[in-house]
C-alpha cells in the first residue's frame, strides 16, 4: 500500500511544482538601446595596436627630442607611412559606415558598386602615376598621438556604452512592456503586449554584421499606442528569439 499511495503523492507533488517551474522560465528581459558610438571600439583597440608596434618598431627624431629636467625623451615614429594611412582609412570607414544605411540587399549592392569603382578606377588613363604620387604622401603618426587618441576614446566608448546608454531601456514581461529611467522619471511608457508585433529591420552588413558582432534593430508596434524602434541592441538574435517566446506564452495564456 505504501508503495501503490506514493505514485499519486508523487505525481500530485509534480503538477504542484509545474506552475512554479513554468513561472521560473518566464523572466523579464531588458533591452538596451545603444549609440552608434557602440561601433568605433575597433578604432581604439587599432590604435592601441599602432601604438604597440610604434614602441616596437619606431624611430626616434631626435630634432623633436621633448627635454625635462637635463633629459631627453626623443619622439618615435613608426618608418612606415601605411601605418598612419591605414588608420585614417580606418576612422573614415567607420564615421561612412556607422552613417549611411545599406541594410540587406542593400548591403550586397554597396559592396558590388565598391567593387565595380576599384575595378573602374584601374581601367583610368594614367593612374598608375596617380599611384605613383600617393608613394610620395608620408604619413606619420608618433606613438603619444595613437596613445593619446586611443586611450581618451576608449574611456568615451566605456562611459557611453556601460552607464550613459544604460540610463533607459525597455523592460519587456510576459504582460506587459515598459519603459525605465534610472535616473528622474522613473518608469515611462507602458504597453500591452497582447497584439503586439515585434519586427527586426534588416540587417546592415557593416554595422551589425562586421563592427557589431550581431547587433540589430526592432521596432515595436503596440496594438494601441505609438510605434517605437530600439537600435544598436546587443546579441540580436538571441534577443529576438526571448521576446518572440515570450509573446507567445502571452498568448497562449490568453487563449
Amino acid at each position: 500500500m505504501s508503495q501503490d499511495g506514493g505514485v499519486p503523492q508523487q505525481a500530485a507533488a509534480t503538477s504542484m511544482r509545474s506552475p512554479q517551474i513554468g513561472k521560473a522560465k518566464v523572466r523579464d528581459l531588458r533591452v538596451y538601446q545603444h549609440s552608434n558610438l557602440a561601433y568605433w571600439w575597433v578604432v581604439w583597440v587599432y590604435g592601441l595596436i599602432c601604438a604597440s608596434v610604434t614602441y616596437l618598431q619606431g624611430i626616434g627624431i631626435r630634432e623633436l627630442a621633448a627635454r625635462s629636467e637635463g633629459a631627453e625623451k626623443v619622439i618615435l615614429f613608426h618608418p612606415s607611412p601605411w601605418l598612419g594611412l591605414s588608420f585614417i582609412v580606418l576612422i573614415l570607414f567607420v564615421v561612412v559606415f556607422t552613417n549611411v544605411r545599406a541594410r540587406g540587399v542593400y548591403s550586397i549592392v554597396l559592396l558590388l558598386l565598391t567593387g565595380a569603382a576599384v575595378w573602374g578606377v584601374q581601367k583610368i588613363p594614367g593612374i598608375q602615376t596617380a599611384y605613383g604620387w600617393v608613394n610620395l604622401l608620408r604619413v606619420h603618426l608618433n606613438l603619444a598621438f595613437y596613445l593619446t587618441f586611443s586611450v581618451l576614446l576608449m574611456g568615451i566608448w566605456l562611459f557611453v556604452i556601460f552607464l550613459v546608454d544604460r540610463f533607459t531601456w525597455w523592460r519587456f514581461s510576459p504582460g506587459q512592456v515598459i519603459e525605465e529611467h534610472r535616473v528622474g522619471q522613473a518608469t515611462g511608457h507602458a504597453f500591452n503586449t497582447e497584439g503586439m508585433i515585434i519586427h527586426r529591420l534588416p540587417d546592415d552588413l557593416f554595422r551589425h554584421r562586421v563592427l557589431g558582432f550581431g547587433t540589430g534593430d526592432f521596432v515595436v508596434k503596440p496594438a494601441s499606442g505609438d510605434i517605437f524602434e530600439i537600435h544598436n541592441v546587443w546579441r540580436a538574435n538571441k534577443k529576438q528569439r526571448m521576446l518572440e517566446d515570450m509573446i507567445a506564452t502571452r498568448a497562449v495564456k490568453g487563449m
